[in-house]
């Protein structure tokens, strides 16, 4: 007999934990090859969750091939489930598994839900004519599918110098390095300065990739509030002195996930900080050319000790399947982040490298910055009206840039009733817990507006703020009832 006990207070998503507790059980011989899992909608409704809970777990179970799902008969426990040395599921990696990104861009995938849970690009934005016409020269010449330098193709960094420079970074070629878009950036840049169990400060709250990416890798994180401006300076000296950490994570400009930017006099306190304590700032700068509303440098822009690392991607400026971005530091890190990078996946695409110094070379970005930026300005602005016309309880900041908003929703009500509820209404929203390293008592999601039409969006809210005023109809009758006689 199957038994899950979800701890619903877990950074891991449910649907993790049932995938764990199922591949467990496998392997105590508690379920046997054959043994056929419940229903996905008998699950859904014996555990109190939403179908795309389980149907996420249900696939990634048959993907790793413990699992074997006959339409119209159901999910059996797989008879090569155990069929490792070890007694491990095939494919499984202990401690490693998809977490919050993999269940945000699942929701994309969902047929017929409409989703403001994945900050991307929306694929009729991409430049496929002028992309198109750059990896069909770069792929004329044959070096274009050969192993590269680990730094990078030359070209391309030679390009990204007047990239970076539009941001106020000043670093020649040798100071950059090509790396996977800005996961890998970070990736590496812990690896290389954090030690196993050193520590990583972040704002709270912050991008989900780089809280997974600790966990998975075995360095702590220690939290640093923020407010309307920013992250706090007196808190984030008090945590220097609490964990002497070797990192700080930072997204200064339309951060991810409240889209709102550091204010100058934040940028300079942070900046003495570092190089009193001696830390490294990790600044991902990913949004910064997403600007609608004025522009502020880059952090590194100001930095003139060395002591931030710049990390920048064109997943969010072009198209994320490019998986190409850029880190600048000094030499001396810059050799080290490299050294991660050469033991990580040795070089990045040549081919992709060489296509994308051509398209920079013909002086195509700032145009197609242009014309997404026009378009993504209408989208924040749809949305933000249509909060305040049909959620005008729940407060929502303006963001000068970026792709995303930070709703708070209204006291009481669950950002985990809200999620799930939305998407058996057609809506998928990324929860506020997904961008905290610690537990929350305030509820808040995070709505990216850049994958929909102004129409889209006004329907996706109208429906949210549906379920969010059936919560706060529940809510208000609870309380009447509980409410002492007198």
């Amino acid at each position: 007999m199957l038994r899950i006990a979800l701890d619903r207070d877990a950074r891991v998503p449910l649907y993790r934990q049932i995938i764990d507790q199922v591949a467990a059980q496998v392997r105590a011989g508690q379920l046997s090859a054959g043994f056929r899992l419940p229903p996905v909608r008998q699950l859904a409704m014996q555990y109190g969750l939403t179908r795309l809970t389980v149907h996420s777990a249900y696939a990634e179970l048959a993907a790793r091939g413990l699992v074997d799902a006959h339409v119209g008969r159901g999910t059996f426990v797989s008879a090569s489930a155990l069929d490792q040395p070890d007694g491990r599921i095939a494919g499984e990696a202990p401690g490693i598994g998809p977490g919050v990104l993999a269940e945000l861009l699942r929701m994309r995938e969902r047929p017929g839900l409409l989703s403001f849970a994945q900050a991307a690009p929306p694929p009729a934005s991409f430049p496929r004519e002028e992309l198109g016409a750059a990896l069909q020269a770069a792929i004329a010449d044959a070096e274009a599918l050969s192993y590269g330098p680990i730094q990078g193709d030359a070209g391309l960094r030679s390009e990204l110098v007047s990239v970076l420079a539009e941001r106020g970074v000043r670093r020649p070629p040798e100071e950059i390095l090509v790396t996977g878009g800005a996961q890998q950036g970070i990736d590496l840049a812990v690896r290389a300065l954090v030690p196993p169990g050193g520590t990583i400060l972040v704002e709270e709250p912050t991008y989900s990739g780089v809280l997974e990416l600790a966990a998975q890798s075995g360095r702590r994180l220690a939290g640093v509030a923020g407010d309307a401006a920013g992250i706090r300076p007196d808190l984030l000296e008090a945590a220097c002195r609490a964990t002497e950490p070797r990192l700080l994570y930072l997204v200064p400009t339309f951060g991810n996930p409240t889209g709102m930017s550091l204010a100058p006099d934040r940028r300079r306190a942070i900046l003495r900080l570092a190089r009193t304590h001696r830390f490294y700032i990790l600044e991902d700068d990913v949004y910064g050319r997403l600007a609608y509303d004025g522009v502020s440098p880059a952090l590194a822009a100001e930095d003139s000790a060395g002591r931030v690392i710049y990390l920048t991607s064109f997943s969010k400026m072009l198209a994320p399947a490019l998986r190409l971005g850029a880190i600048a530091a000094s030499p001396g890190v810059l050799a080290m982040l490299a050294g991660a990078k050469q033991s990580s996946d040795l070089v990045s695409s040549s081919l992709l490298q060489r296509a994308l110094a051509l398209y920079l070379r013909a002086g195509h970005l700032q145009g197609h910055l242009e014309r997404v930026c026009t378009l993504y300005r209408e989208r924040r602005d749809a949305m933000l009206a249509a909060l305040a016309r049909e959620l005008p309880e729940c407060s929502v900041a303006r963001p000068a840039g970026g792709l995303n908003l930070w709703l708070r929703l209204p006291p009481g009500v669950s950002e985990r009733s809200v999620a799930a509820d939305a998407i058996d209404a057609g809506v998928g929203v990324a929860q506020g817990r997904y961008f905290f390293p610690q537990p929350q008592p305030s509820g808040f999601l995070r709505l990216s507006y850049s994958l929909h039409e102004p129409e889209q969006i006004d329907a996706g809210i109208d429906l949210l703020a549906g379920v969010i005023r059936r919560h706060e109809g529940t809510l208000a009758r609870a309380r009447q009832v509980a409410a002492p006689l007198v």
